[in-house]
């Protein structure tokens, strides 16, 4: 999507979706507030980190004033705040913060290392904040300031100007943020790419568009994994499998301070597979994962992979929410997902614009009217089915608690949406959340206020378009 000037209209949206939560900026700017000990061990880190850079440039800064002068005029601006304390932003993570709010409980702060690094040039101002490397990613946190107002930053992403000691390296991922205000935005980028086996390694982010508006904004950082490596704990199955469209080796389990990931590697069975949107090679690539007590793990994101389809083969990860803590066994159940909507464009050589079309199935809705008598409940078909509790508006939104009862609750219980008399889907302004440890099949989801003067109806769907094969379900020991 980065390396394409344009977007489908149902991408444009979705980040906007995922953009209407409420955010205060004193949940930045709060200094008074108390510091937890995760903090204190991040200024103590940080602090360490600051004094050993600015001992080792003292040389670089006297040798190289002609040369900042240049770049002043040639690429902008970099700022440096006028104290030292104030260099040290650690006690209010811009890469925790909005983990927090979309569901995300891994333990960013504690890990991201400062680089608080600053460019402007035609207006703009971009901040790179935090970053967090492991041995398949880079999370990295950002602010944009604006002189005046500018749409769709949503869509503004870093991978597609991203090198890697001095490389370019094909990368996907996901991001999402938050305007401040109308000319404040902040976003967290988890971009999946080929990192280094160094422990250290050297990043260069060399941004030359924004939102249309041209420039220049370079930085030049590093980051470690040193840290993260040394808390997280692998486990190499070595497990193969025999799927319908492919042959998997699990590679190896890992459990972080941030996530859980499983990497896999295969081939596909069918040789006349052709590159394309609508896949064919490994199909069945939505992995449901259930602790050794049965509860779903959360799903996290899009994770990386790659496939080459010369040679038949691929590789890929798959995502979960940090665990707190490392089950027995992991139990997969494999799914094959028909998008229910589409498309898109992408350009060839010559830069001509060229429309991408995918398979596409659309599965039944499935609602009843909110007429407040509860519970309310909604089929899933063969998936099961939503119970709702209640359905509550207080302070400008819409709480729905909910119970998911069915082959995996989480999975359905992400698919709950509510729709006005006209047809148009509510705004949704708080993340789906579990109710608790104890209770992992109950849920809250928070929407844009209902008008008490108007009818809604609340709908979910029967999943036509999952194939669950619970006949292909499998265990990963967790054996060191």
């Amino acid at each position: 999507m980065k390396g394409n000037k344009k977007i489908n209209l149902q991408e444009k949206e979705l980040y906007k979706l995922f953009n209407e939560i409420k955010f205060e900026e004193s949940e930045l700017n709060n200094m008074e507030e108390e510091v937890d000990i995760i903090q204190k061990e991040r200024i103590k880190k940080n602090l360490n980190n600051k004094i050993k850079r600015k001992n080792r440039s003292n040389k670089l800064k006297y040798t190289s004033i002609a040369a900042a002068i240049t770049l002043v005029f040639s690429i902008g601006i970099v700022t440096a705040s006028p104290t030292f304390a104030k260099n040290i932003p650690v006690l209010n993570s811009i890469m925790q913060t909005l983990n927090n709010k979309y569901g995300n409980r891994g333990d960013y702060a504690k890990y991201s290392e400062i680089i608080n690094k600053s460019v402007s040039n035609n207006g703009i101002t971009i901040t790179i904040n935090e970053v967090i490397a492991d041995d398949s990613k880079l999370v990295i946190s950002y602010t944009l300031k604006t002189n005046k107002k500018i749409k769709d930053l949503e869509v503004f992403g870093l991978g597609g100007f991203l090198k890697i000691d001095g490389k370019t390296f094909s990368s996907m991922g996901t991001s999402f943020g938050q305007y401040i205000d109308d000319y404040t935005y902040i976003g967290s980028e988890e971009i999946h790419t080929s990192i280094p086996e160094d422990k250290k390694f050297n990043i260069d982010v060399n941004i030359t568009e924004v939102s249309d508006i041209k420039g220049k904004w370079n930085f030049a950082f590093s980051a470690s994994k040193e840290e993260i490596s040394r808390e997280s704990t692998v486990f190499r199955p070595n497990q193969k499998l025999d799927l319908p469209d492919s042959n998997v080796a699990i590679d190896k389990v890992v459990f972080s301070p941030i996530d859980t990931s499983i990497f896999i590697t295969g081939y596909g069975k069918n040789k006349n597979i052709k590159a394309g949107p609508n896949g064919g090679m490994f199909d069945y690539n939505y992995w449901i994962a259930f602790d050794d007590t049965g509860v779903e793990l959360i799903p996290k994101g899009i994770g990386g992979g790659e496939c080459d389809f010369n040679k038949n083969t691929f590789s890929s990860e798959m995502q979960y929410e940090k665990s707190k803590s490392i089950p027995k066994y992991l139990t997969i159940i494999p799914c094959k997902i028909t998008p229910s909507g589409g498309g898109g464009v992408k350009r060839d050589e010559n830069g001509k614009e060229m429309p991408i079309t995918i398979q596409t199935k659309k599965p039944k809705e499935i609602g009843k009217t909110i007429d407040g008598v509860y519970p309310i409940e909604l089929s899933q078909g063969k998936m099961g089915k939503l119970i709702i509790n209640d359905i509550k508006t207080e302070n400008n939104k819409t709480i729905v608690k909910y119970t998911a009862k069915g082959m995996a609750p989480y999975f359905q219980a992400q698919d709950l949406l509510i729709k006005d008399d006209k047809g148009k889907c509510i705004e949704i302004k708080d993340y789906i959340r579990r109710a608790d440890d104890q209770n992992p099949n109950e849920f809250t989801k928070i929407f844009e206020a209902l008008d008490p003067n108007k009818k809604y109806t609340i709908f979910t769907n029967n999943f036509d378009n999952v194939e669950f094969r619970e006949d292909l379900k499998f265990k990963i020991e967790l054996n060191k």
